[in-house]
């Protein structure tokens, strides 16, 4: 039986497992996928089990996404632009690395499925709320999409300054700017965007404070919050204020669809995989 699993850290919510056991059950493939719910001591360990054949492939979250890159031989060259990686494949002995985030995102956000938020985003100016990995395969996406200028806010200013400038330097023609954690600095920005995204994970917990002050989306905006676990409350002020928002449970899915085809060569059994995943969230 092949193992397959995603690796992070305090990672036990995860709903990868739900939708990948239930595409090998779909394609009768002798298959298992878990959670490696790994410290950073253990990552060097993992991944030689990996290189071994132990373990076949593994998704890669939180906080391993630009970490793990040192631990791939081959990475695409989407992963050499976004510096960040959520998909690794045991090839021929080799690990390649892959980044299906932004191929998730970009079909989430474009797409006009259930659950797609159907923007067009060539010429458009987004707001991205995160610098981190995530973050990184949205600004990528929206980048090679043809937008015109992305704002860039995050807690750690510095880290967002160090990837705006790794963008800018790959000249897609969008302009990246950063901005200080400042909320009444935010407004301005917010109030002139196009779309708004949530790449931190802001808006899991219920007690978590507010981003920005939501007053300022009004039915222009296009809003996608990355939080999949629930509808957040970002997503629920911008529907009653007749903005368009989406979560980000069809980005969780076409991700992993990606992966899964990494993997296995095979296509993924999208309409299962999104039955598993909608089951298990009315739990």
């Amino acid at each position: 039986m092949k193992k397959y699993g995603i690796l992070g850290k305090n990672i036990s919510y995860s709903l990868s497992p739900v939708i990948h056991n239930a595409a090998f059950k779909a394609i009768g493939m002798d298959a298992e996928y878990e959670i490696f719910d790994i410290s950073d001591g253990g990552l060097e360990n993992f991944f030689a089990r990996l290189k071994k054949g132990e373990i076949a492939g593994c998704n890669v979250t939180l906080p391993y996404k630009e970490k793990a890159l040192k631990f791939t031989e081959e990475p695409t060259a989407a992963v050499k632009a976004i510096g960040a990686l959520n998909t690794v494949s045991r090839e021929k002995g080799v690990l390649k690395g892959y980044n299906t985030d932004y191929q998730g995102f970009i079909k989430a956000l474009c797409g006009f499925d259930k659950g797609d938020l159907d923007f067009n985003v060539e010429a458009k100016s987004a707001f991205v709320f995160g610098a981190g990995g995530a973050a990184r395969a949205v600004i990528y996406g929206l980048a090679t999409l043809g937008a015109k200028k992305i704002v860039i806010a995050d807690i750690d200013t510095r880290k967002a300054e160090i990837l705006a400038a790794a963008f800018s330097g790959q000249h897609w023609g969008c302009s990246l700017i950063t901005i200080a954690q400042d909320k009444a600095q935010y407004n301005d920005f917010i109030s002139k965007a196009d779309l708004i995204v949530n790449a931190t994970p802001c808006g899991v917990k219920d007690a978590d404070e507010q981003l920005f002050d939501y007053k300022y989306i009004d039915r222009k905006h296009y809003i996608f919050d990355l939080v999949y676990a629930k509808m957040t409350a970002i997503v629920k002020e911008a529907r009653a204020r007749g903005a368009k928002a989406s979560g980000g449970l069809n980005m969780l899915l076409y991700q992993a669809a990606r992966s899964f085809e990494y993997w296995t060569g095979k296509d993924a059994p999208l309409r299962v995989m999104r039955e598993a995943l909608l089951e298990k969230i009315k739990e």
